[in-house]
């Protein structure tokens, strides 16, 4: 089976002249939102893809990934250039193809056509919400019509599409975000990503909390409810790419909102104590001793960050141990054994 690999390369806040009341792009991606002459970024785009392919085994597939801003809403003749730029090295052969990140108003027809035209292959759609009501609180500038229209096009255009959304934004609740998790999978979407979503400072959500306007999760409100969504999208095939924000310096400076570092593993290890709880209920446990058995490399996914999911499950049911074994099973599906 052949890996994929991305080389990332960062446009923070480039072509995106809304403002959401959450949004940082300096602090999400640690990186500065001045934009370079556009002959220096070229420059930098071929030197950052020729040391990413020296270091990179051969044999995998390689994509080009345009993120951190809303690459179609760049300036037109950028845009081409920058993916020209791309273009050449799926030609020789060296990538396989280029994914971008924009907002589902940056979609259209016209912009669809020459995406494909410089072999872009994914699109990464930045839906975040399908409820009106929260779209609206968080000031994203479009409505979920919007949303689900980009996705078809997307997908008429047989281009691949991962949809992205937050927890935790403002008047947004656990239902809303289950909703719009089954929206990103009834569009079609192979990829998803999942944000708790995070109070940074000088934006309009800072100024929100601090006001009493809005109460951002803890932790743990937010793992719980990245939990069930991504239970919705483990059920249905779609591959969750991401969960959380990369860790950067401004990432642990913030004061507000879910900004645990370890906050993916803590989602993947909840998911399987809903699992794993939904197994020892048809068991009598108490003082009584459990195996699991997993795929190899799941031990972390399972135990949680400092081994919390197998504490909880001893605590809830009464288990006197709980020993974890490799097996030849799917992620996420253990099975499970309490001994008479």
């Amino acid at each position: 089976m052949r890996t994929h690999s991305n080389i990332p390369f960062f446009i923070p806040h480039s072509g995106c002249n809304n403002s959401c009341v959450f949004c940082s792009q300096v602090k999400i991606t640690g990186r500065s939102r001045t934009q370079p002459v556009l002959e220096e970024e070229i420059k930098l785009l071929k030197q950052t893809v020729e040391e990413s392919l020296s270091t990179l085994p051969k044999g995998i597939d390689v994509q080009l990934a345009f993120f951190g801003g809303s690459f179609t809403g760049i300036e037109p003749d950028r845009m081409t250039a920058l993916l020209e730029a791309g273009y050449r090295y799926i030609e020789d052969g060296r990538i396989k193809g280029i994914r971008i990140s924009t907002r589902p108003d940056y979609i259209n027809e016209k912009i669809l056509a020459v995406l494909k035209r410089y072999g872009v292959t994914d699109i990464e759609l930045g839906i975040q919400s399908i409820n009106d009501r929260v779209l609206e609180a968080s000031a994203r500038g479009h409505n979920s019509s919007v949303s689900y229209k980009s996705a078809e096009q997307i997908k008429k255009h047989s281009l691949g599409l991962v949809g992205q959304m937050m927890i935790g934004l403002p008047l947004s609740t656990l239902s809303d975000e289950l909703n719009t998790a089954d929206a990103i999978i009834k569009m079609g979407a192979y990829g998803a990503r999942i944000y708790p979503t995070v109070v940074f400072a000088d934006t309009t959500l800072y100024d929100m909390t601090i006001r009493g306007l809005y109460a951002p999760l803890t932790d743990d409100e937010a793992v719980e409810r990245s939990a069930l969504c991504l239970n919705r999208f483990i059920a249905s095939g779609v591959r969750v790419l991401k969960i959380g924000l990369h860790s950067t310096e401004s990432l642990a400076e913030a004061k507000y909102g879910a900004n645990h570092p370890a906050i993916g593993e803590l989602v993947k290890a909840r998911v399987y104590y809903h699992r794993l709880c939904e197994e020892l209920r048809g068991y009598n446990c108490h003082n009584r001793e459990a195996v699991i058995y997993i795929k190899d490399g799941e031990r972390s996914k399972l135990t949680g960050h400092g081994g919390r999911t197998i504490k909880e499950l001893k605590d809830k049911f009464g288990l006197k141990n709980i020993e974890i074994m490799i097996a030849n099973t799917q992620p996420y599906h253990p099975i499970i054994k309490v001994k008479e």
